[in-house]
């Protein structure tokens, strides 16, 4: 039936099928919609655990505490936070935001005013699916305006399709501000697209300014105000979001040169850069809390920025006027504005150093493939396609980005490339398209050839990708200069080009790159089908359609987006892909494993401000005014963990961390958890502040003390003496013969004794005890690379890499007759003697094994595989994932009896009631001339009944199974007589460990003679002084057995 015999009775009406050509794109956009939001929610039941609301990640918890707190302030968002970078609290522009206040308003909506925290917590659980389906909007109005709405439709199917980076930060759980930020900014774009077109249309200049002919700039005026608004929310949402203000800048500056060269008024864009950045500079005023020029917080630099992009645009239309008024060469204005673009930005870093070093250095780091050391220890701030990343997942750069984006990112680059080079072509100019084919051509040897743009950057001293990034711009640049481009769509093409630089830099930012996939490939899909060969673009009547023409097409598509997006294909040794509907699935991950902490914690430590029997209660919710030194009241304390932890212990544990996720604290946290003394340890908090000194509790987890997982982190922050990971482990090679070629079997690490003494090793594997080395050798042989710059370590070609031995006289020898062994190093088992520590004692061991975590048990198998032995071997006697323990200012003994410049030995017997597991803490002490002796002890025996968090200390979780034991050394007194130093049943008090009384415990040991029939034992001729060294090598020599 033909359209015609469809039509009813009224002339003016429509067919079905014109209809549905019109609007064809709603249903379909709806149905996608829909099926992104089932997507992104369907592992919501594994976020509520026992009645519990559970998140992934970290900064989605404190994203819970900025939510909470606007609920309870609405619609104001907190000013500063005393509850995390103890002992400074911090305010953090990046978390608080819009995106904070609209989530709080719909909790506010659907709970009538009065919401439960549950339901608070909920609503923030399924805002990020919400925000991740919503994407699809302006991803389908900036496709319509590239690609017409079939090319607006197929982008946002592609999005729906992406299995990376794009879906996994628009997960029910992964509730952060990050998938936010692609909805704000995508409809920025539109609007700056918008309100470009229609200025190209109705060609504003200042001469209908000065008329103030309104009726004239009436529709200019009011698109790019909406476009200055949609930089605001953009930036509301998230305050380095004033990138997007640079790359209109950017933008303005390239159009505006281009259309002076091709003889076209500069004035038409310089209106809506004016008014756009005018409103923006405005709006920015609303939130300003910091009077500084910073780029995370809603600062003075947003707004200056944005004025100052504005006042540039209108002086660049002004130069043009002054340089056709007075019949200046035309060729002179681009030489011109880069002179003075160079002398701005010469004057802005001496006028305004702050502002220039903030925002030089952040778009360095964000776009121009510059983040330093510390920013790379951030997962989500490596860069996408970086040597070790590669290496780690085990792709090439082709196969990561397949992962990500299938085909559909070779695509989009090529629409992107024709966006480009149509204008250069279209008017057959041989010329212009030499400059399109030789571009093409750099290109393709930067691509090819990396050693190209490397070498470049080495004599500049700049990064390969900086200096390709530079040339790239510079084609681009050039090819502007050249021919007419739409000006929406040269505005496109910067935003494209800096997106993806910055997707590039920093793996995170391919939740924006997601946008510009989908919208070139809508480009690219009109293009082609407006090739002659196949004409669909403007097909009004099916019948005119060839059938053969639609399969060929229909192939096409398929085969682009088929392959990862739906069908998962091998890439590389990483295994099989996942497609968007595989790697929805997720869950809380590791917080789970911290959970029984937080809430042993929250019940069996004193609340914050109440330490001690203080009475400071701090209000976990209260509204606080800014300060850069918070002044926290007798009792506050802080918590000590690595700073990934931070938000947790906040949220979760409600008590206040040292270090943050937003960095906050990590230099501190690394000089105090990698310490390799208690004296440095102190010293670090002390010099944080007096309050500093009140850190109370430290919170290690396996990870941390893993050199397969965290370890490596701290050392990047580290700055009390020049250190890296090589200063704490090295790397071991099992080397394989197969088929004549050599190839790696097994990969550890090898430890050095600064490993075994940093603070955070000696807490997790020892408990603070004493730990005496072990008679066995770890031997190697060292080999060259093929360039001869490297030597590393592989395992005897013998296979034997440990050798256990009976005492450690025999272990010594043979180190010291072989320079490429050493004794200890794996496990456990340290190089040398670990002194024990006297202020740290370990109080809550978790629930959770860290035999739970694939990942541990693969660092276990792989040593294991490495050096031939038992992986159970190096599982310490108690693996729990979380360890916490307080620090204490311990209980003083004094002792005396002992013999002069002897060695004494406490020890005491402590049970973990969690894991039901026993340990022996071993301290020794050095005799004066007196025979006498201290120590400080950081475990008491005995009232522990006595102390808890109503009276402002520590209900411990960890207890002595009975009373000290402190023993002198075992010499022989003549022939058969050996004399023995003991003191038994020495009872400590909890009061004592942990200040809340005064005192010393006094211990006398005394002298013990027994006879001895050396006859029975003439094969033994040695004599120990060190009890605890015999039993420790002994059990742990045995521990270890050469694999078979």
């Amino acid at each position: 039936m033909s359209a015609d015999t469809e039509r009813i009775e009224d002339p003016d009406s429509k067919s079905v099928l014109e209809l549905a050509k019109d609007w064809y794109h709603v249903p379909a956009l709806l149905v996608i919609l829909v099926a992104m939001l089932a997507v992104r929610l369907r592992s919501y039941s594994t976020f509520i655990r026992d009645g519990d609301v559970l998140f992934s990640g970290n900064d989605a918890w404190y994203q819970l505490r900025e939510v909470t707190y606007t609920v309870q302030n609405w619609p104001s968002t907190m000013p500063f936070d005393p509850w995390t970078y103890f002992p400074y609290g911090t305010s953090v522009g990046q978390f608080g935001t819009i995106y904070d206040q609209i989530i709080a308003t719909a909790a506010l909506v659907v709970g009538l005013g009065s919401p439960s925290p549950d339901l608070v917590a909920k609503a923030l659980l399924v805002a990020p699916a919400v925000f991740g389906a919503l994407v699809a909007i302006p991803t389908f109005l900036i496709g319509r305006r590239l690609g017409g709405r079939l090319g607006g439709v197929f982008g946002v199917v592609i999005l729906a399709l992406l299995p990376g980076t794009f879906l996994q930060r628009g997960l029910v759980g992964f509730a952060d501000h990050n998938i936010a930020e692609p909805f704000f900014q995508g409809f920025a774009v539109v609007a700056i697209m918008i309100a470009l077109s229609v200025a190209n249309r109705e060609k504003p200049v200042w001469e209908l300014v000065a008329a103030r002919d309104f009726d004239a700039l009436r529709s200019t005026l009011i698109w790019s105000a909406l476009a200055g608004v949609g930089m605001t929310l953009y930036m509301w949402a998230w305050p380095p979001g004033i990138l997007l203000v640079g790359i209109f800048g950017l933008y303005l500056v390239l159009q505006m040169v281009a259309d002076y060269v091709r003889g076209q008024s500069p004035e038409h864009v310089a209106f809506v850069g004016a008014v756009s950045m005018l409103v923006t500079g405005l709006l920015m005023f609303v939130p300003l809390t910091d009077f500084s020029f910073s780029v995370t917080n809603f600062s003075l630099l947003q707004p200056v920025f944005a004025f100052g992009i504005g006042a540039g645009a209108v002086f660049l239309a002004a130069l043009a006027r002054w340089w056709e008024s007075n019949d200046v060469d035309d060729r002179g204005y681009p030489v011109a504005v880069a002179a003075l673009g160079l002398v701005a930005v010469i004057g802005t870093a001496v006028v305004l150093p702050d502002a220039f070093r903030q925002v030089s250095v952040n778009f360095l780091r964000t776009v121009g493939f510059s983040a330093g050391a510390a920013t790379r220890t951030i997962g989500e701030a490596q860069p996408f396609i970086a040597a070790s990343v590669l290496q780690n997942s085990g792709m090439t750069a082709t196969e990561r980005i397949m992962s990500e984006y299938g085909f559909t990112f070779f695509t989009g680059l090529v629409g992107a490339i024709w966006l480009v080079g149509k204008p250069l072509v279209r008017d057959g100019d041989t010329r212009k398209i030499g400059y399109v084919a030789g571009s093409l051509a750099v290109f393709g040897v930067i691509f090819l050839i990396p050693a190209i743009p490397a070498g470049i950057g080495e004599l500049l001293g700049l990064e390969s990708s900086l200096v390709s990034l530079a040339i790239a711009s510079a084609l681009i640049v050039g090819a502007v200069l050249q021919a007419d481009y739409e000006s929406e769509h040269l505005f496109v093409l910067v935003w494209a080009a800096i997106i993806t630089s910055a997707a590039f830099t920093q793996v995170r930012f391919n939740y924006y790159l997601a946008v510009v996939v989908a919208v070139m490939n809508a480009y690219l899909l009109r293009e082609i089908l407006s090739l002659g060969i196949i004409d669909l673009a403007g097909t009004d009547r099916l019948d005119d359609v060839s059938y053969g023409t639609v399969a060929v097409v229909a192939i096409a598509l398929l085969l682009v987006l088929t392959p990862v997006l739906v069908v998962p294909i091998q890439l590389g040794n990483a295994g099989t892909s996942s497609n968007a509907l595989q790697s929805s699935q997720t869950g809380p991950g590791t917080v789970t494993q911290w959970q029984d902490s937080f809430e042993w914690m929250q019940n069996s430590t004193p609340e914050e401000g109440q330490f001690g029997g203080a009475s400071n209660e701090m209000d976990y919710y209260g509204t606080y005014e800014r300060t850069d030194d918070f002044n926290y009241a007798e009792g506050t304390y802080g918590v000590m963990s690595w700073w990934d932890y931070g938000h947790w212990i906040t949220v979760l544990g409600e008590r206040i961390p040292n270090a943050n996720p937003f960095q906050q604290g990590a230099t501190e946290a690394a000089n105090f958890l990698l310490a390799p003394n208690e004296e440095q340890a102190s010293d670090v908090l002390a010099d944080m502040s007096e309050e500093g000194n009140e850190t109370r509790y430290v919170m290690v987890d396996w990870q941390m003390a893993s050199t397969d997982s965290k370890f490596g982190a701290p050392t990047v922050f580290y700055d009390e003496s020049n250190v890296s990971t090589s200063d704490f482990y090295s790397t071991m090679y099992r080397l394989q013969e197969q088929e004549g070629q050599t190839r790696v079997a097994a990969v550890s690490s090898l430890k050095d004794q600064r490993y075994y003494e940093s603070l955070m090793v000696r807490l997790y594997a020892y408990h603070g005890s004493a730990r005496e080395a072990s008679p066995i050798v770890v031997d190697w042989e060292e080999r060259t690379s093929a360039d001869g710059e490297t030597t590393f370590k592989v395992t005897p070609s013998d296979g034997q890499a440990v050798r256990v031995f009976d005492n450690m006289t025999a272990a010594e020898e043979y180190v010291a007759n072989d320079p490429t062994s050493q004794i200890g190093g794996i496990g456990t088992f340290p190089e040398e003697r670990v002194a024990a520590l006297e202020h740290y004692r370990l109080v809550k061991s978790s629930n959770n094994s860290a035999l739970r975590s694939g990942s541990y048990q693969n660092s276990l198998i792989r040593a294991g595989n490495t050096y031939g032995i038992q992986a159970q071997a190096l599982v310490p006697n108690n693996p729990s994932w979380v360890k916490t323990f307080e620090r204490v200012p311990g209980a003083t003994v004094e002792g005396s009896g002992a013999p002069a410049n002897a060695t004494v030995t406490a020890r005491v017997q402590m049970r973990d009631q969690t894991t039901g597991t026993n340990f022996t803490y071993t301290q020794q002490a050095q005799t004066d001339a007196d025979g006498e002796f201290t120590m400080t002890l950081p475990y008491s025996t005995t009232g522990y009944d006595e102390y808890g968090p109503d009276n402002g200390y520590t209900n411990v979780d960890v207890r002595a199974t009975g009373d000290y034991t402190f023993t002198g050394p075992t010499t022989f007194a003549g022939n058969n007589t050996v004399v023995s130093y003991q003191a038994q049943n020495v009872a400590v008090e909890e009061g004592l460990v942990n200040g809340a009384e005064d005192g010393t415990v006094q211990v006398t040991l005394e002298r013990n003679e027994q006879e001895f029939n050396l006859t029975e034992n003439s094969d033994s001729d040695d004599s120990q002084t060190n009890e605890s060294a015999s039993t420790s090598a002994s059990v742990d020599a045995s521990a270890v057995s050469v694999a078979a």
